[in-house]
């Protein structure tokens, strides 16, 4: 029997779920945490749209960035389709301008 290749839609919420979580205990340089999942940041809409899009779409892949405007920095995504690539979601240093 073969395995699906496919993320279903309960393991994209697990990566999901994950992510928001990580992002609610944000480590700071000071030992701290932040909580990044507010709605009041620049970012929080777009994350949310990408990832609610991915998770009821079948066989979606979504790859691309978000940019974080208070601290000009972004976020590097790429929720695939097939469950043989590892989901990313990364704070990235803004290349453009510094």
């Amino acid at each position: 029997m073969k395995k699906n290749e496919y993320y279903s839609k309960e393991e994209k919420v697990k990566i999901i779920v994950d992510i928001v979580k990580k992002l609610k205990t944000f480590p700071t340089k000071n030992n701290s945490t932040i909580d990044l999942y507010n709605k009041e940041y620049s970012f929080i809409e777009k994350f949310k749209t990408i990832s609610m899009n991915w998770i009821n779409k079948d066989h979606s892949e979504f790859k691309g960035s978000i940019y974080f405007e208070e601290i000009n920095k972004y976020f590097e995504y790429n929720f695939p389709s097939k469950n043989n690539i590892e989901p990313l979601f990364v704070l990235r240093q803004n290349k453009f301008f510094k």
